[in-house]
């Protein structure tokens, strides 16, 4: 079994840095909601679902990074161009560091979004 789950996360690593990729551009579209809501008071519940989706993506890495901590490896991704680049470590980032900033920055979109205009002046 402890084979199996190594080998489906070999397998899943490929299509995390688009999951990530996505759910940062979720999160920062809240954010732009988030503003406009503020500004006219239309976009408050949209920035609030994006923020909550932020969220969610951030707490997903996170248990990611425990799933991997518990099978004895340690999940990064690759943001280099190239793979065999000579900065790879540089550019490799832990589950956990992008997890608590989608985690971070989905929980502030969200508290954005429920706010209203009259409560902001």
């Amino acid at each position: 079994m402890t084979q199996f789950m190594i080998d489906m996360m070999a397998m899943m690593m490929p299509y995390m840095k688009p999951i990530a990729l996505v759910g940062a551009g979720l999160a920062l579209a809240g954010l732009i909601a988030g503003l406009i809501g503020r500004m006219n008071g239309t976009c408050s519940a949209l920035s609030a679902r994006l923020g909550k989706i932020g969220l969610l993506f951030g707490l997903f890495f996170l248990a990611c990074e425990a799933a991997g901590r518990l099978l004895g490896m340690e999940p990064t991704l690759l943001f280099a161009n190239d793979v065999y680049d000579r900065a790879l470590y540089r550019n490799q980032w832990p589950f956990w560091t992008i997890g608590l900033a989608l985690t971070a920055f989905g929980f502030v979109v969200a508290r954005l979004g429920k706010g209203s205009v009259a409560a902001a002046t």
